[in-house]
């Protein structure tokens, strides 16, 4: 009989929602929602299995409601996914779980990649961590093939740890379809989507930029040839999505395989409008011409920082004046554009961030993140910040959309706190701005989202 898989998104015992995004996890403040990318990579590689998905954070599911349902299905194996904002209240959970089934725990998350060790000694409920999720190792070890298991750190019978090495992967990996009708894809929600329902696709895991805030640049950048990811994108036109988010850290990475992407999507009629993030010293004005021609309608861009030596600090590898082409390149060929920026990082002062916010409003992109600068698990910042004092190596659960956990020395807390939100006022509530966003609604169904996600968002 072939094991009975469980891939799980933990519920939230407030039912928040919050979002598990490719080794990020943070709040959802505006209503966005949309499954959890790794989750969806993994049941490609289980297809073969008897996989069941749960999705409690868009179902928003109680504790009890989700443990009748696991309870129900009585799963061999759980494949779960956690992050920084959450994994105390995710643990807490699976260990209820873990009392009541006898089965394999495996968890996913950059936080176990990067610190295996502390998670499997305090957590001894965890059988397995994974740390590769594109390997077809994770099947081996479910099948009990575990000894030189390379994708998955783990305890042995004895206690011990098995710790696999970081190896050089292959560049070009190859994944088959994930069970995308499995998951709740008609709940996904974002203010980016032209039309619903839309579908998560990943097409490179890592990142060839290594911006000391982040942790993907520290995991080696790979990609899947076209013919794969086409396949999927194939059988998610059979399932009735119409939008994709492609949802890579760095899908502009590579201009020639992106440019054989949108010809293929264009020559196999594959009508999907879509999003996706990009980076600045990737795009030009070839690249957007074919995704345009494709689909393409909405990039998004960190910007992080108006001022240069702060990019250069944290090595993004750009400059404030190529950022300010790159957006009127994007709207020269009808892209909207979402800029990503990151308040209190540290060595920053008010100028900075006001400076900062001037920017947001001078680059007249359709939308802003104004995320808080956090301590991510694996990133150089979080290295630097412990060394200088700024922050206790214990400091593990933290939410880029909430309150800081640390500061940088020259702006406490509660001022950074206060420039994020004044930044969020001042560029949303423009009447310029709410005027635009009104006169380029397509639909009824868009004006619905962005009246959802403005009440999310100020009125909570």
């Amino acid at each position: 009989m072939k094991p009975k898989i469980l891939l799980l998104h933990v519920p939230h015992r407030t039912r928040k929602i919050y979002l598990h995004d490719y080794y990020t996890s943070y709040s959802s403040k505006a209503y966005y929602y949309w499954s959890p990318a790794d989750l969806i990579l993994i049941s490609g590689l289980v297809r073969d299995f008897e996989v069941k998905v749960i999705d409690a954070i868009a179902e928003r599911l109680s504790f009890a409601e989700c443990e009748a349902r696991i309870l129900s299905f009585s799963p061999d194996v759980i494949i779960f996914t956690t992050g920084t904002a959450t994994w105390d209240n995710d643990l807490l959970f699976l260990q209820r779980i873990k009392a009541k089934l006898n089965c394999l725990l495996l968890g996913s998350s950059a936080i176990f990649i990067f610190e295996p060790v502390y998670f499997l000694e305090n957590f001894p409920f965890l059988d397995g961590l994974i740390l590769d999720i594109t390997s077809p190792e994770i099947i081996d070890f479910i099948t009990g093939s575990r000894d030189d298991n390379r994708a998955i750190a783990f305890r042995r019978q004895d206690g011990s740890l098995r710790l696999p090495r970081r190896e050089e992967k292959e560049k070009v990996f190859t994944l088959p379809v994930p069970l995308h009708d499995l998951f709740p894809y008609h709940l996904n929600r974002s203010p980016l989507a032209r039309r619903k329902p839309f579908a998560l696709v990943v097409t490179s895991v890592g990142c060839p930029y290594s911006c000391r805030f982040c942790v993907v640049g520290s995991l080696k950048y790979r990609y899947r040839p076209v013919e794969n990811i086409i396949e999927e994108l194939q059988y998610l036109q059979k399932l009735g999505v119409k939008e994709i988010m492609f949802n890579d850290p760095t899908f502009t990475a590579s201009r020639k395989r992106i440019i054989a992407l949108c010809q293929a999507m264009k020559a196999k009629g594959l009508n999907f409008t879509w999003v996706a993030n990009a980076h600045v010293a990737t795009l030009n004005e070839k690249m957007l011409k074919y995704m345009k021609a494709s689909g393409g309608h909405t990039l998004m861009i960190g910007v992080e920082s108006a001022n240069q030596t702060i990019l250069d600090r944290y090595a993004k590898g750009i400059s404030v004046e190529k950022t300010k082409q790159v957006f009127r390149l994007c709207q020269k060929y009808g892209f909207r554009t979402l800029a990503y920026f990151i308040i209190g990082l540290p060595g920053e002062t008010r100028e900075t961030i006001l400076e900062t916010i001037r920017l947001s409003l001078e680059l007249d992109c359709d939308f802003a993140s104004f995320a808080i600068a956090t301590p991510d698990i694996g990133s150089a910042m979080r290295e630097e910040a412990i060394k200088q004092g700024l922050l206790s190596p214990e400091t593990r659960i933290f939410d880029s959309t909430a309150f800081p956990v640390f500061a940088g020395g020259n702006l406490s807390k509660e001022e950074i706190w206060r420039l994020r939100q004044q930044a969020i006022r001042k560029f949303y509530l423009r009447p310029s701005y709410i005027f635009k966003r009104l006169t380029r609604m397509r639909s009824w169904q868009e004006l619905k989202v962005h009246l959802e996600q403005a009440q999310a968002m100020f009125f909570p």
